[in-house]
C-alpha cells in the first residue's frame, strides 16, 4: 500500500494500514493522514496520474475520502468524462477547509513553488505521497508536499525539500540534496552527492554525474548527461550537456560564469 503523510505534531512517521512501518524515514514532522477531503492541485496529465494512484488505494482500502481537483481552468477535465465532475474550484480562489489535504501535482518548478507558497499562506495543508513501489532508504528526509511516483528510488542520506516531484523510475543517489520545488521527470538519474538547488527541472532520461551542483531554476533537457556544474537559470541540452539559453526575466539570476559547463 502507498504511504500518505501530512503535517502533525511530533517527529515520527507512520503509514497507512497494511503498509510495513516506515519509522526509518523522517518526513518533516509528518504522520498518518487524517483527511475529510483530498484535493489534487493541478488537473493536467500529472494530476490525473496522481489521481489514479491515490484513488486506487482508497478504493482498495475501502475508505471513501472524496478526491477532487483544483485548477484555474474550469474546463481542464472536460476531455475526460469520468473525471470532469471532480473539478471543484480554482486554485486562485480556493479557501482551505478543516480536514482538507492537498497533493501538489504541478510539474513546472516555478509555478509549483508559487502555487504552493500561496496556498500555504492561506492555511492549506499539504500531504506527501510515496507510491508503494518506490524504494526509500532508511535515513531519507522528505519535506512537505512531495510526490514520489512508482519505481522511484531515493538512496541513503538523501534530503528532499518541499514540493519535490520524483516521477516514474527517477533516482536520487546517496548523499544528494534535492531542493524545494525540483521536478525529476521519468527515468532521470541523479548520482551520488549531487546538489539540485531550488526549482531545478530534469527532463526525461537525464543523467547528473556525481558531485555536480545544479543552480537554482536550471533546466536540463531530456536525454542529457551533465558532467560539469551548472549555473542558476541555465538551460542545458546534449551529451555532454551544453548551455543553450539563460533565464532572461529573472533579475536575481547571475550572469554567465565558469560554471556553465
Amino acid at each position: 500500500m502507498m504511504t500518505l503523510l501530512s503535517p502533525r505534531n511530533g517527529p515520527s512517521a507512520e503509514t497507512m494500514p497494511n503498509h510495513l512501518p516506515d519509522c526509518r524515514v523522517e518526513i518533516a514532522g509528518q504522520g498518518m493522514v487524517e483527511a475529510k477531503r483530498w484535493l489534487i492541485v493541478g488537473a493536467g496529465g500529472f494530476g490525473r496520474e496522481v489521481f489514479s494512484w491515490t484513488s486506487g488505494h482508497l478504493r482498495a482500502s475501502q475508505t471513501h475520502f472524496p478526491v477532487s481537483f483544483l485548477d484555474d481552468d474550469p474546463n481542464s477535465l472536460d476531455p475526460f468524462p469520468t473525471l470532469k465532475e471532480r473539478w471543484i474550484g480554482r486554485i486562485s480562489t480556493y479557501s482551505p477547509q478543516s480536514g482538507d489535504r492537498l497533493l501538489m501535482a504541478v510539474g513546472d518548478p516555478s509555478s509549483k513553488l508559487a502555487v504552493g507558497e500561496a496556498l500555504k499562506a492561506r492555511g492549506a495543508v499539504f500531504a506527501s505521497f510515496v507510491h508503494p513501489t518506490a524504494v526509500i532508504a532508511h535515513d531519507v528526509r522528505i519535506g512537505v508536499g512531495c510526490i514520489i511516483c512508482p519505481f522511484a528510488v531515493v538512496c541513503c542520506n538523501v534530503h528532499l525539500g518541499n514540493f519535490v516531484s520524483m516521477n516514474i523510475g527517477s533516482v536520487a543517489g546517496h548523499d544528494s540534496i534535492i531542493g524545494d520545488g525540483c521536478t525529476l521527470s521519468p527515468h532521470s538519474d541523479v548520482a551520488g552527492s549531487v546538489t539540485l538547488s531550488r526549482g531545478v527541472f530534469l527532463g526525461c532520461q537525464t543523467a547528473i554525474l556525481p558531485k555536480m551542483q545544479i543552480g537554482e531554476f536550471a533546466r536540463i533537457g531530456a536525454g542529457s548527461v551533465v558532467i560539469n556544474h551548472v549555473s542558476p537559470g541555465v538551460s542545458m541540452m546534449g551529451v555532454p550537456a551544453k548551455r543553450i539559453s539563460w533565464l532572461q526575466h529573472d533579475s536575481d539570476v547571475d550572469q554567465p560564469d565558469s560554471m556553465a559547463g
